[in-house]
């Protein structure tokens, strides 16, 4: 079995136990958490030209929408996280930036979660928690097969109760995944190289 199929089935497996464990864990009393927000994303890699260095390909910074919704489970909070954004091609170099708006690269990403609180803050409820998993992607780009990719996210969190039940999130973290294009996609000059992510957004947050 081959380390990408390896990492196909623990994602998998991960995101199964996950959805099931948590109903099953309702009555020990913690509260389910829901999350939406949105943030802008930064990205760096995907593709790399062999025969120099002076210039970099990679997709365009982007907004990225996404959801979570988690329970606890002891110290700790299980989750399943699910996300979009829609991305183009950018070349940048030393004295140019260019953009190819006729290819458009969307991916939908789900993710099985952990998170713990790290810092509260006073005596409100806010604090910073830190959440992390594995992640597979599910990519459509024009002119190309759909395809999937395994990595993983991290982020830091900070919640600040607004009201009863209502948290406001300011959050920043990263990603990591194979590349989103293969070696047919690209010119003999181009090799496939490791995707990486940086991210910042605000969202809120509900508990019950």
């Amino acid at each position: 079995m081959t380390g990408s199929r390896l990492w196909s089935v623990a994602l998998v497996w991960t995101i199964v136990m996950t959805t099931a464990l948590i109903p099953g864990l309702a009555a020990q009393g913690p509260t389910w958490q829901l999350s939406v927000g949105a943030g802008q994303t930064w990205f760096s890699g995907g593709m790399t030209d062999t025969t120099s260095t002076d210039v970099s390909y990679t997709l365009t910074p982007t907004i990225t929408w996404a959801a979570t919704a988690d329970r606890s489970v002891g110290d700790f909070r299980l989750g399943i996280g699910l996300s979009y954004l829609s991305a183009h091609l950018k070349l940048s170099g030393p004295d140019v930036e260019l953009v190819d708006r006729s290819l458009e690269a969307r991916e939908w990403t789900i993710a099985a979660l952990v998170t713990v609180r790290v810092l509260r803050v006073g005596k409100g409820g806010a604090g910073f928690s830190l959440s992390a998993g594995p992640a597979l992607g599910l990519w459509t780009i024009t002119g190309l097969d759909s395809r999937t990719t395994i990595g993983g996210i991290a982020g830091l969190q900070f919640a600040a109760p607004i009201s009863e039940g209502w948290r406001l999130l300011a959050s920043g973290g990263g990603s990591v995944s194979g590349s989103p294009f293969e070696s047919t996609d690209l010119p003999a000059e181009f090799e496939p190289s490791t995707l990486w992510g940086g991210q910042v957004g605000l969202g809120l947050q509900y508990a019950f």
